[in-house]
């Protein structure tokens, strides 16, 4: 596999930017029907509008390359290729992506292409989702769809984002839809993803196409505070719950041993099918995308139920907990900085998971998907001095550039993200983008400190190549 030129770019989500909730032929999608419920009672916004990209994708898609970036990382929305979830191709959704796609070509910029993130054809979700095996078969046919038109065009390729922390928040948390709380349900739907991402790489390499295809994995370093044999366990645990659950078996083709005799204590296992196993060994991935924002500080299970809380308020007081019963608890570390959602500013996670993550996986090329700080933009005299997502930033590629300095085979970095969006349960108060999208007056574009800074580390950066 050749390189080629380092990809620097930022990213954002069809659900999360796009708005244009109906329009055209596009279906309705399991957030549009979250989002319009009583169940969205934490931040009651929705994306019906989010940034309008929809309609906005040209200046977007300009303002990012005018920045110095070379590429642009965005989902498919599925409901808008395949409108409620059946056969029929949606010319309308073909059409608009192609435009988009026509955009990064005008510009320049390298389309790098999600076909899922987190948003699914109600029809499907209503179903059973990704519970349901159905919906295994029907991603990969949509994914079949989505190579037929734009294959010849996209070089990059992600099947899935987050299978990790999508059914953490769907199954553990229960903040995002179907908002409950069962491990059960979120080991089942999670080796459903993992296995319609595999079908969907197979499908890809008939084509004979000279991009590449991989998954996009939100991986942490797993570390403690104290070193000794429990709460070296307990890290071992945890990278098996956050960690090697997705890319053991999207890198090797299959499970590892310890993950298996770790859920087979406590879970029904039946769903896992034998002939599935050679759809995982033909399906592994040609890079290893990773969204990396924190490190993750554990410490032994002393007691309690399983348990999951998270800050989605950004009050500054909700403090994020996790008890996984008989695997291990989160920790923190009093001594470092947190953001108002309690993300900390740890850098150095960065190179930690890097050089875990060569260790473990040494052929396989990595891609950093996302790497952001969510945070409250102020605007003032029509300008967003965000030096605290700039130091963090800063920060993350300077120890990003040190692991590759010590052999790490890093193809990529996209910041989250490109622009200000809607973000999940949050809501649009917490705020990512290199550019703030002034939501009281029209979507307009205004750009913040960290997009001129960005522009030039890139500069900086293609220098010292």
């Amino acid at each position: 596999m050749t390189k080629d030129k380092f990809l620097w770019g930022s990213a954002t989500s069809a659900y999360q930017c796009e708005g244009g909730w109906n329009a055209d032929d596009k279906g309705i999608s399991n957030w549009d029907d979250f989002c319009h419920s009583e169940k969205n009672n934490i931040n009651c916004v929705t994306g019906d509008v989010a940034s309008d990209f929809y309609h906005r994708y040209e200046e977007d898609i300009k303002l990012l390359s005018q920045g110095g970036q070379n590429a642009y990382r965005f989902s498919l929305a599925w409901t808008r290729i395949i409108p409620g979830g059946k056969t029929n191709v949606s010319q309308a959704g073909i059409d608009f992506y192609n435009r988009v796609i026509d955009t990064c070509e005008k510009y320049n910029v390298e389309p790098f292409v999600t076909l899922y993130h987190y948003d699914m054809p109600i029809e499907y979700f209503k179903n059973g989702g990704w519970e349901n095996r159905e919906t295994v078969e029907a991603f990969i046919e949509y994914a079949k769809v989505c190579f037929k038109y734009f294959g010849h065009r996209v070089k990059y390729w992600a099947t899935i984002n987050e299978p990790n922390y999508e059914t953490y928040c769907c199954y553990g948390r229960g903040n995002y839809p179907p908002n409950v709380k069962d491990l059960s349900r979120r080991w089942k739907a999670m080796y459903h993803l993992l296995l319609a991402s595999a079908g969907a790489v197979i499908e890809y390499r008939k084509l004979n196409l000279s991009g590449m295809i991989g998954i996009v994995s939100d991986s942490y370093s797993i570390e403690a505070l104290v070193d000794n044999e429990a709460y070296q366990e307990a890290i071992k645990n945890a990278d098996l719950f956050y960690n090697k659950c997705v890319n053991d078996v999207s890198v090797t083709g299959k499970y590892s041993d310890a993950f298996i005799t770790k859920l087979k204590s406590e879970y029904d296992l039946s769903y896992m099918k034998e002939e599935d196993k050679e759809i995982f060994e033909k399906g592994i991935v040609d890079y290893l995308g990773i969204n990396a924002y924190d490190r993750t500080l554990v410490k032994p299970y002393t007691t309690g139920e399983t348990g999951m809380v998270a800050n989605n308020t950004g009050d500054g007081f909700t403090k994020n907990a996790t008890i996984i019963k008989n695997w291990f608890e989160l920790d923190e570390d009093p001594n470092t900085k947190k953001n108002a959602w309690g993300c900390e500013i740890y850098p150095k996670s960065i190179y930690n998971l890097l050089l875990a993550l060569n260790a473990e996986y040494p052929k396989t090329p990595i891609i950093i998907t996302e790497n952001g700080l969510g945070y409250y933009d102020d605007l003032v005299d029509g300008k967003v001095h965000d030096v605290y997502r700039i130091e963090f930033l800063n920060g993350f590629i300077d120890w990003m550039k040190k692991a590759m300095e010590e052999g790490c085979d890093v193809r990529g970095y996209f910041v989250w993200s490109t622009m200000d969006l809607y973000s999940w349960i949050n809501g649009y108060k917490k705020r990512y983008g290199l550019v703030y999208i002034d939501y009281d007056h029209d979507n307009k574009r205004i750009l913040k400190d960290s997009y001129y800074w960005y522009k030039t580390k890139i500069q900086e950066s293609i220098r010292d190549e």
